[in-house]
């Protein structure tokens, strides 16, 4: 994102903040996508919760389990260090990155943010110098002013380099999304068949029980896909890494009889999942959201 880009968002939210609150340009957003404005005084569904949480819970736990380098430390307290996928080498300016060093197939990602990644599948066909400019262009952003995810503005960023997943092709990366509230796994979305230019994927909802749950928009009954064969130690995994929070969605991805890391996700969808979900499904998990645990 160009400098000048990046000030003038900054400079409009923080004038619609002044002029209108703090909680203004988040409503706004809301109603934008989904044509009703959110109750913060008294929250009832999934996505009014997320924001309610977005405003009244910033504790610092929730910075360091979102920054995609820090929360390594987390997982490898809860005794989770085998799930971590190897990490190459971690910077605060990609000028110093010694690609010499890197193995042939890596990714390189920033930790302060989503949708800041480079999927290296070739070192000798990488254009170094432009990954290195697009990197340091991410470092530069500061999506918790440009989101209103307030908890992304408290971390360091940095550029890290991990290990490829063992996997032939992207397509065969499935993630596995589990939606946790106080330390329990209550739905799974499954992404699966994910395209390796647009990184789209399919999606599919489950119970921990591994039943089908039609609460998308537009879900279609005749899809399926196979229950994974470590479920429950997925499971496991999922409740350990969410006890000391009032939502998260933990993500993992099983590959073989492997399971690894993804991260650790406090506001999905931008804290509106009703673009996803039914309103139904909303009003369901919103009330799976006990706020009165929260201090």
């Amino acid at each position: 994102m160009a400098d000048w880009k990046l000030k003038a968002k900054q400079t409009t939210l923080a004038m619609v903040r002044l002029l209108f609150g703090v909680k203004a340009k988040e409503k706004c957003v809301y109603y934008n996508h989904i044509r009703k404005w959110p109750n913060l005084e008294d929250p009832k569904t999934w996505g009014e919760k997320l924001l309610w949480l977005n405003h009244h819970w910033q504790p610092e736990i929730k910075s360091i389990c979102a920054d995609k380098y820090g929360v390594r430390e987390y997982i490898k307290q809860q005794g989770l260090e085998d799930i971590l996928i190897p990490l190459l080498g971690v910077w605060d300016d990609a000028q110093k990155i010694d690609f010499e060093t890197l193995p042939n197939k890596f990714v390189l990602k920033c930790n302060h943010g989503c949708a800041m990644n480079i999927l290296v599948t070739d070192k000798e066909k990488l254009n170094k110098q432009e990954a290195v400019n697009q990197l340091n262009e991410w470092l530069k952003v500061d999506l918790g002013k440009i989101s209103g995810e307030y908890h992304y503005s408290k971390i360091k960023p940095r550029v890290i380099a991990e290990a490829f997943l063992p996997v032939e092709k992207e397509t065969d990366v499935v993630d596995f999304k589990i939606h946790c509230f106080n330390g329990q796994p209550k739905f799974i979305g499954v992404c699966y068949d994910r395209d390796p230019i647009t990184h789209a994927s399919k999606g599919l909802i489950y119970s921990p029980q591994w039943e089908r749950m039609m609460i998308l928009q537009g879900d279609d009954p005749t899809c399926s896909y196979p229950k994974p064969e470590r479920l429950e130690d997925m499971l496991e995994m999922a409740r350990k890494l969410s006890a000391d929070f009032p939502y998260v969605r933990v993500d993992l991805y099983a590959i073989q009889d492997q399971i690894f890391f993804g991260e650790l996700t406090f506001s999905p969808d931008g804290n509106i999942p009703e673009r996803e979900y039914t309103k139904e499904a909303s009003e369901l998990i919103g009330k799976w959201l006990d706020l009165s645990k929260v201090k």
